[in-house]
């Protein structure tokens, strides 16, 4: 959740890895309210309120643009992100930084297959796709045999001799020796979850979490992905700091979903330029900049001011705004906007005397850019969970998908569950798509995968 409130101003060896109030007075250190909603067509000026708890302001957009264009992708087949049946998903379990398998498909030629990174699991799997044809290996032949080597003298071979060996295709774990079989299970799941109060709160809770994820949810090909209001380097500090406990995303999506980060095999962020692309149209930062600086002009440096570098980007402008002139800031912002022919959200969230406003471009937000990265890894919306504790979360939780409301949820969200629960279509037979679990915090997603059957 976004932190703070509106203020002023050679041998044979077995390797291991992971086996083994007032905003004045404190501008900085107050825990993100819920969101507030209000909801504003521009088309005809004709105004709506949603039952949520978030504010919109769309210009010459209707509300349903994200959800058809996302409702036409899934017309296409989805990316299958398991072990097909004409291919071989080895997950090696290694503290080595990297590693090939040297093998043999049907008693062919012996050659590598690189093993690369796994991003949400780094320092602990490496994994390899092998292709394998319908025609290579027969019965209980070796579709492949196969040792470990790590680009240097160290070998990894079965301790009783000889090479390793698998006879059909699947998916398959080696650690310490022991390759195995992945039994048939839950299929890939793509999660979205919030941090603080949601995946981060409970350390116990936390860790239960990342063991499951790295011992089960990689395995079966899933993407994790933490959709926050914290910034890059807020996120890495955090992510330090709860490295014991915190499963490591392979996505972030930050900033109120205006940045989209791809966590690389090389162990960097990187951001993803598709996403900045798709949020370049028909948006001009200058034009909303000045809107802004307008806005304030109008109203005075006392009841609206702009929040720190830190928090605006090239995609989003954030200002604190006093409640007082709340209304009288969004009617000028959506008069200077719709004259700049720019397209934008306009997003109020908060409680108090005081509302974070975000003015980003009409295609970015949460629940876009969870769209977006679903979209893109081939992910069906009924393999798609997110999860949340506040109001701040609704706009990830009122898409088309899958969603867990945590047992600690705030009273906000709650309310705007009871709402929604019994109107809402689910994508996954026999399931609701909305779940309020009774664990708190990362029990909680726990509890709702396994409720959707995804644990």
């Amino acid at each position: 959740s976004r932190q703070g409130l509106p203020a002023p101003p050679g041998r044979q060896i077995w390797p291991t890895a992971g086996d083994q109030s007032s905003l004045k007075a404190q501008p900085y250190r107050v825990p993100l309210p819920s969101v507030m909603q209000h909801l504003l067509f521009l088309q005809g000026h004709t105004c709506s309120l949603w039952p949520a708890q978030a504010c919109w302001s769309r210009h010459k957009a209707p509300l349903t643009t994200a959800y058809a264009s996302s409702r036409s992708a899934d017309t296409t087949s989805d990316i299958v992100r398991s072990a097909s049946t004409d291919s071989i998903q080895l997950y090696y379990r290694t503290g080595w930084g990297s590693a090939r398998v040297h093998g043999s498909l049907g008693g062919g030629t012996w050659q590598d297959y690189p093993l690369k990174k796994v991003t949400s699991a780094p320092g602990k799997w490496l994994a390899a796709t092998i292709p394998v044809k319908s025609s290579t290996g027969n019965g209980a032949a070796a579709l492949i045999e196969f040792v470990i080597n790590d680009y240097g003298n160290n070998w990894d071979k079965p301790p009783e001799g000889g090479n390793y060996t698998i006879t059909g295709p699947g998916t398959y774990t080696l650690r310490r020796g022991t390759l195995v079989a992945l039994p048939p299970g839950p299929p890939p799941v793509m999660i979205v979850s919030d941090l603080d109060g949601t995946m981060v709160g409970d350390d116990v809770a936390t860790t239960a979490f990342k063991e499951w994820w790295e011992n089960e949810g990689v395995l079966r090909g899933g993407l994790l992905v933490y959709n926050t209001g914290r910034a890059l380097d807020s996120f890495e500090r955090l992510l330090t700091e709860k490295a014991h406990c915190l499963g490591h995303p392979d996505i972030l999506i930050s900033a109120v979903g205006t940045k989209i980060y791809n966590f690389t095999p090389d162990g960097v962020w990187k951001e993803d330029q598709g996403w900045m692309r798709q949020l370049d149209l028909d948006w001009k930062v200058g034009a909303v900049r000045e809107a802004a600086y307008a806005a304030l002009a109008k109203v005075g440096k006392e009841v609206m001011h702009f929040r720190p570098p830190e928090e605006q980007n090239d995609h989003k402008v954030t200002c604190g705004v006093n409640v007082s002139v709340l209304a009288q800031v969004l009617h000028q912002l959506d008069a200077a906007l719709l004259a700049a022919a720019v397209k934008a959200n306009v997003i109020t969230s908060g409680t108090g005397d005081w509302r974070f406003l975000d003015i980003v471009p009409i295609k970015a937000g949460k629940l876009e850019a969870l769209e977006y990265v679903r979209r893109t890894h081939g992910f069906p919306i009924s393999a798609t969970v997110a999860c949340g504790d506040s109001g701040n979360d609704i706009l990830m939780l009122s898409g088309r998908n899958l969603a867990i409301i945590v047992g600690n949820a705030q009273p906000d969200l709650v309310k705007w569950m009871e709402a929604h629960e019994q109107h809402d279509e689910s994508p996954l037979q026999g399931r609701q798509r909305l779940v309020k679990t009774k664990q708190h915090e990362a029990y909680g997603i726990l509890e709702g995968l396994e409720y959707f059957g995804y644990k």
